[in-house]
């Protein structure tokens, strides 16, 4: 779903559009929902289901005139198609002069059959089957993430459409900022104010490059006294940034694609992440922040410990909101044993240290769909030691100089 996202955000045309998804049942999520109104979706698939408005007798006959589709939409859907290159000749067929195909297909994996699994996919296979189709191949890209590890291919019949080379600008959005109408729904707590202890590790770590993931308003990216290099999609800065930051206007996501490790001109050492409140988006910016870091580096992490289930809540329901980032700690406790995390009991929201990093390690790429699966299966009710934060150290200065310690 984050894959044919991006695509949608990236290259879905302007106006009414005609969209045909082929392999539509909505099995564990249907691509309608990223489309907007103007939209007109049919859904194609070889048997009644949710998402499903025309059952086909044929999978490589489409009961559609020619040139008569905006956009083809398919994931998830070849690999389990026999005789895949003839859907891509039906595609071509239905597309209209300019019309493109948001294509997505498991480069790995194991075997699921749906009724079979027959193939994997990999970028040469994307070129070979546009030229057998008469298509152009105007971006391709191989998720690391598995154990599906996606290809994502965005194909034009004819046209002149050119791939994005660089982070695009995104449409501005209204930051919620609402005070619940129960007042403990706003309390904050915490034995020292989060900036005052990222001072504190600003001085004890003396970072050569420091990383910040979410800026906003620009307090905490001040702090640092050495180069920086930091994202926000849309940064409200209260005051203009020393020259020795560079401040990218992008989603974290979008940053990490196209840039990557040559943003910075070396491993951070300290690396901050407070973007989007969301787990899924914390556990992204974490793995894309630790295998550019330095093997001692240290990341801290915000918003860690709500106060109020309320600010805890996936959709905001507060001003005070730290979304369910909370869920990063046993994630990682489980999954990444190797790390040192340490819990501090900073105001308003706690703060997470980690230290121990490991920036070749591959367990949460690898395992990223089904982490996130399983944790979808899990009850998020927030648990008693959080909310009275008995795990959180005081967060003294002293205290701080262990978390870091790397023996």
């Amino acid at each position: 779903m984050e894959n044919m996202k991006r695509c949608v955000d990236w290259y879905l045309p302007e106006g009414d559009l005609h969209v045909i998804d082929l392999g539509a049942s909505d099995v564990n999520g249907s691509y309608r929902q990223l489309m907007p109104a103007r939209v007109r979706y049919t859904g194609f698939d070889l048997a009644p289901g949710p998402g499903v408005d025309v059952v086909l007798d044929d999978p490589y006959s489409l009961p559609l005139p020619d040139a008569s589709v905006d956009l083809v939409l398919s994931g998830q859907m070849i690999e389990h198609c026999a005789h895949f290159w003839r859907v891509f000749t039906a595609i071509s067929r239905v597309l209209k002069p300019g019309g493109l195909a948001f294509i997505n297909a498991p480069s790995a994996g194991p075997i699921h059959r749906y009724p079979v699994d027959c193939y994997r996919f990999y970028p040469d296979a994307y070129q070979a089957l546009a030229d057998w189709a008469g298509l152009r191949l105007v971006h391709c890209w191989r998720d690391e993430r598995g154990p599906w590890c996606d290809l994502l291919g965005v194909f034009q019949k004819g046209g002149d459409l050119q791939p994005l080379t660089a982070p695009p600008k995104l449409a501005a959005s209204i930051l919620r900022e609402v005070v619940h109408p129960e007042p403990a729904a706003e309390i904050t707590k915490g034995a020292r104010p989060y900036l005052e202890v990222l001072a504190d590790l600003h001085e004890l770590v003396k970072p050569g490059l420091y990383a910040e993931i979410g800026v906003r308003r620009g307090n905490s990216l001040r702090l640092a006294r050495c180069e920086a290099v930091a994202v926000d999609p849309e940064p409200a800065l209260s005051e203009a940034l020393p020259d020795r930051v560079t401040l990218h206007d992008c989603a974290s996501d979008d940053f990490f694609f196209f840039h990557g490790a040559e943003a910075y001109p070396r491993p951070p050492d300290l690396a901050f992440i407070d973007g989007m409140h969301l787990l899924e988006f914390a556990l992204r910016d974490f793995m894309n922040v630790e295998r550019l870091m330095r093997r001692k580096g240290v990341i801290v992490i915000d918003d860690v410990l709500p106060n109020h289930p309320v600010q805890a809540e996936r959709d905001r329901q507060s001003r005070v909101w730290c979304g369910d980032v909370w869920r990063i700690v046993p994630l990682l406790r489980k999954h990444r044993p190797d790390l040192k995390l340490t819990l501090f009991d900073t105001a308003p929201t706690g703060l997470l240290v980690i230290t121990r990093l490991a920036p070749a390690n591959k367990v949460l790429w690898n395992g990223y769909n089904r982490i996130l699966r399983d944790l979808a299966a899990e009850d998020a009710t927030l648990p008693p030691e959080v909310l009275d934060r008995s795990e959180a150290l005081e967060p003294t200065r002293a205290a701080l100089a262990a978390a870091i310690s790397q023996e």
